[in-house]
């Protein structure tokens, strides 16, 4: 199994490109979008787009990088997926001071609710 093939991966790269994607050009979002989203071969893309199977390869590399150079410098995914973390250990948390204390939690897990983009 490659690492395309991973479902971790994938969502990595699509993350990167909700976070980042406006930042491509239209035919990188268009190319990224058709390979991970719609799940359309090179092969499939480069006939719909009149390019080569080879050219959406270089495409998704290059777009991929570019994404990740974004990554690396604001690192907004990283965060993102800090702050769900941290969303969720509050709601556990509250879950368990319902059920020590009988407390009726509901505006509280409402507003973190809220937090959870």
């Amino acid at each position: 199994m490659n690492s395309y093939d991973l479902p971790a991966v994938r969502q990595h790269k699509n993350l990167l490109f909700d976070f980042y994607g406006a930042l491509l050009t239209e035919r990188q979002r268009e190319v990224f979008a058709m390979h991970y989203m719609e799940d359309c071969s090179h092969a499939e893309i480069g006939a719909s787009m009149g390019i080569t199977p080879q050219a959406v390869a270089d495409l998704l590399k290059r777009s991929l990088g570019r994404l990740n150079r974004y990554e690396e410098l604001l690192c907004l995914v990283a965060k993102y997926m800090t702050h769900q973390k941290i969303i969720a250990q509050i709601d556990d948390a509250l879950i368990q001071l319902e059920n020590i204390n009988g407390w009726d939690i509901n505006h509280i897990r409402k507003l973190v609710h809220t937090l959870n983009i």
